[in-house]
């Protein structure tokens, strides 16, 4: 909706879809908990979802580089989270690579076995 000056209030659209929401689908008087055993169950699953989100406290260094990081326009939780990403993508590409060559080795000793045990292969030629 908007005022006179031209700007939408967003605070009266959301209040306005909300209510017509509400409107369409009002809630049921049966499933409504209240009481303080609603209340404490409520606490209980707040705190069993708080658990499932890992708190880290970071190096003051690290903590500095992120806030450069941060003038981008980046949260610290996107800027962490990006990082771990790429960390997790390279380890997994280091791994993939150690595997490949341990398996490029394991075929060249193979091959000189095969092959009567004829010349070693001399790496770094």
């Amino acid at each position: 909706m908007r005022k006179g000056n031209g700007k939408i209030n967003t605070m009266e659209d959301e209040t306005a879809v909300y209510q017509a929401y509400m409107r369409e689908n009002p809630p049921d008087p049966a499933k409504i908990q209240r009481g303080p055993e609603a209340r404490e169950r409520r606490r209980q699953r707040m705190i069993e979802a708080a658990a499932k989100r890992p708190t880290v406290r970071l190096d003051e260094e690290v903590a500095k580089e992120l806030q450069q990081l941060m003038a981008e326009g980046l949260t610290y939780d996107q800027v962490v989270n990006q990082a771990l990403r790429e960390w997790l993508v390279a380890k997994e590409m280091k791994e993939l690579v150690r595997e490949e060559l341990q398996h490029a080795f394991q075929q060249v000793i193979s091959a000189g076995k095969e092959s009567g045990g004829g010349a070693q292969p001399q790496f770094g030629d």
